[in-house]
């Protein structure tokens, strides 16, 4: 039997409209995954983000006893329109390698006795690639600095042969080479990749590979690191609300409308993922218009809030929580 994570025991939320919802009473285990069912405009979005104590509730009780992460959440949580998916995981880490400093490190899983936190699983696989970028730069530095000292004199005796002649020759260009570190701390040199591994751009799919594998994920996840907020089809913008969402260790996940804008193979894919993630350990609610067949998850289904009566959350079966 997993912990409880979070427990709610007749919450409500009334607005100057009236009820949005009202006598919730669910528990959600550590390893579990409950879907919030509801149509559109039924405040299954209000619920969520009161689960994860993000929005301010009317009556009942709200326990929450882990750590909570958003994962996409439409005009609350989502991906900024400019950054590329390796620019946001960068980020991230970059912040919660601020707050490690301070609190320690947090693995993936909680628990999880020696395994890596997602923030050491990327800094390895960087540093990794970085030495040996750094390695072939300064390779290619030598080469390139013999052959400008060969330029040189090559150049230095034209312009002396130039000058007995009466020609007044030129000097050579300067063609020192420059260095330049991307988000993942890949070289180039003379304004090229360093070498092939060292390019940024293998640079990027490894760093976010080792983040995407690290918080459980799997290898076949469809993210390019390329690719920006604004062009993300609705299934990469789920997935990489899950991949930043795991990065802090959460105990629980909390993600809405997950099945917007997908067809059956996206939807298929995210229940899959998320059934990965509560095999870590990890609590996970998310909101959706329906539920998967082979979904393993507790339904809760909101109903109105005048009329419905919630009852406790059991394993496969439906619950109606307004």
């Amino acid at each position: 039997m997993g912990v409880v994570v979070v427990e709610a025991r007749g919450l409500g939320l009334r607005t100057s409209r009236g009820w949005v919802f009202r006598g919730v009473d669910l528990a959600v285990k550590a390893g579990e995954l409950h879907a919030i069912v509801g149509a559109p405009g039924s405040g299954r979005t209000s619920l969520l983000l009161a689960l994860a104590n993000r929005f301010p509730t009317s009556e009942g009780q709200l326990e929450l006893r882990a750590a909570a992460a958003l994962g996409q959440v439409a005009g609350v949580h989502e991906p900024d329109p400019e950054l590329t998916v390796a620019e946001h995981i960068s980020e991230r880490l970059s912040l919660l390698g601020r707050r490690a400093d301070r609190a320690g490190p947090t693995a993936l899983r909680p628990g999880a006795a020696g395994e890596l936190p997602a923030a050491e699983i990327a800094d390895k696989a960087e540093t990794e690639s970085q030495a040996e970028a750094e390695s072939q730069a300064e390779g290619q530095a030598e080469v390139e600095g013999q052959a400008e000292a060969e330029a040189d004199a090559e150049v230095e005796g034209q312009a002396e042969v130039e000058d007995q002649a009466g020609g007044g020759g030129r000097g050579a260009p300067d063609r020192r080479s420059t260095g330049r570190r991307g988000f993942f701390g890949y070289g180039t040199v003379g304004g090229r990749p360093a070498g092939r591994r060292g390019s940024p751009r293998q640079g990027r799919r490894e760093a976010v590979a080792a983040v995407i594998e690290g918080a459980g994920l799997g290898t076949d996840v469809p993210l390019d690191p390329a690719s920006r907020g604004r062009d993300l089809t609705p299934v990469q913008r789920q997935i990489l609300g899950l991949v930043l969402a795991t990065l802090a260790g959460p105990g629980l996940i909390l993600a809405d409308d997950i099945d917007a804008g997908t067809d059956g193979a996206d939807r298929a894919l995210l229940w899959d993922l998320l059934g990965r993630l509560t095999d870590r350990g990890i609590a996970v609610v998310v909101t959706a218009r329906e539920v998967e067949a082979h979904a393993p998850s507790i339904v809760h289904r909101l109903g109105p809030p005048e009329t419905a009566v919630a009852v406790g959350a059991a394993a496969d079966q439906d619950t109606e929580v307004n």
